[in-house]
């Protein structure tokens, strides 16, 4: 599998109902579209176009078993995403920082 863009990625989570299928498959050890569109209120088939898209980002594992898509999570994506995630924090977490500094009095 090709490593996906991280906006591919990110675009991807943006949408609170990928985000709960990503939920959903990660508390389990692989999920079928079936089984998704039983709890979620949508159809089978909007639940396959975000398992979809997900896959696509790299999120989703995708296997086909008989006419059933079963899906599991990419651990490494995510983990890709949360380093990411980290590295953007600290230097935000600095930034703040020195901003704080240079506004509080007796500051650069």
């Amino acid at each position: 599998m090709a490593r996906p863009d991280s906006h591919e990625t990110f675009w991807a989570l943006s949408d609170p109902v990928r985000v709960e299928i990503l939920d959903r498959v990660a508390s389990g050890s692989e999920v079928t579209v079936t089984q998704l569109a039983e709890v979620l209120p949508m159809s089978r088939q909007a639940v396959s176009r975000h398992t979809k898209t997900l896959e696509d980002a790299g999120l989703l594992i995708g296997m086909k078993s008989g006419r059933e898509h079963r899906y599991r999570v990419s651990v490494e994506t995510l983990a890709i995403a949360g380093e990411w995630l980290q590295k953007r924090t600290a230097s935000w977490e600095d930034a703040l920082d020195r901003l704080s500094g240079f506004l509080e009095p007796g500051g650069d």
